[in-house]
């Protein structure tokens, strides 16, 4: 065996356990008081368990902003907030200097990128350190509150500016598409209300033959535009590929396409992030943050 690999392997081995150490001696004193089962708890009433290492190299400091991924619920287990859904996968914590006793900060700065715990943190604590609030009705009767966090990314305070910059910049221009729409429907006496995945339905008719479905092959004829009538794309013949396979059309036509059956026809508006996005089209002919409409057929499917 390779000595250079066992040598790695060995100080990986022994990086996880001094991380398991540090964090079983944040806890270790009061290791007896077991009121949780599988916790651990400290003299602030606060429960810890250590669910999985990660494999990252340094651990965060006073004033860096840790992206979290986190679910918060009940103690009855009822989701309080879940960043997969309300944060859409996002959840920022910036750690301070001073922190209620009893909240989660201290045990964040001995962990690294990748690591997984567990907490159950006083209710009042929870929700006056994290959310700057009382708790709320639904919580009473609860004396603790369920987090479940991994720690995902470390950033400086630099960097974290750096993202909320370019996230507001990607709000910004999604609203001015959005307003662009709206006025375009109004124009033209439409409804302004789309659907679920963000698709505007100007025209459909289902089909009455063969449903769509993955790894069938479908035969449909096309033509896109942009919202001012310019054309982007007319198939001089009809478009077949194999439904699902990755890449063959914009993720909007995808959807809408799933829906439908041989026969079928839709006139739609497929906004950017389900079309070209915020790049715009690898060839430049169509900008970033452009809505566009198609319209379609769908000839065969077999």
């Amino acid at each position: 065996m390779n000595n250079s690999f066992v040598s790695k392997y060995l100080i990986s081995a022994a990086c996880k356990c001094l991380v398991m150490f540090l964090f079983a001696g944040l806890v270790s004193c009061h290791k007896g008081d077991e009121r949780i089962p599988g916790y651990t708890r400290n003299e602030h009433g606060f429960y810890y368990k250590l669910l999985a290492i990660g494999d990252g190299n340094k651990t965060p400091e006073t004033g860096d902003v840790l992206l979290l991924d986190a679910v918060f619920k009940t103690q009855k287990d009822s989701t309080i907030w879940d960043s997969h859904n309300e944060g859409n996968n996002a959840f920022y914590l910036t750690l301070k200097d001073k922190t209620l006793p009893g909240c989660f900060n201290p045990y964040l700065q001995k962990m690294v990128e990748g690591d997984s715990v567990s907490f159950y943190v006083p209710v009042k604590v929870f929700f006056r350190e994290y959310f700057d609030a009382e708790p709320p009705a639904f919580c009473t009767g609860d004396s603790m509150i369920k987090a479940d966090v991994k720690l995902v990314e470390i950033n400086t305070g630099a960097e974290y500016a750096q993202i909320r910059s370019a996230a507001e910049e990607v709000e910004d221009k999604e609203l001015e598409e959005l307003e662009v729409i709206d006025q375009y429907l109004k124009q033209n006496k439409m409804s302004g209300e789309p659907d679920e995945s963000g698709i505007y339905w100007m025209a459909s008719e289902v089909g009455q033959g063969t449903p769509v479905s993955y790894g069938k092959i479908v035969k449909l004829s096309y033509t896109g535009s942009f919202l001012d009538g310019r054309q982007i794309d007319i198939a001089n013949k009809p478009l077949e590929f194999s439904y699902g396979t990755p890449d063959q059309v914009v993720k909007g036509l995808n959807i809408v396409i799933g829906g439908m059956k041989k026969g079928g026809s839709a006139k739609i508006i497929v906004p950017s992030r389900l079309a070209f996005g915020e790049k715009g089209s690898v060839n430049g002919s169509i900008p970033p943050y452009s809505p566009l409409i198609y319209e379609i057929k769908i000839l065969d499917v077999k």
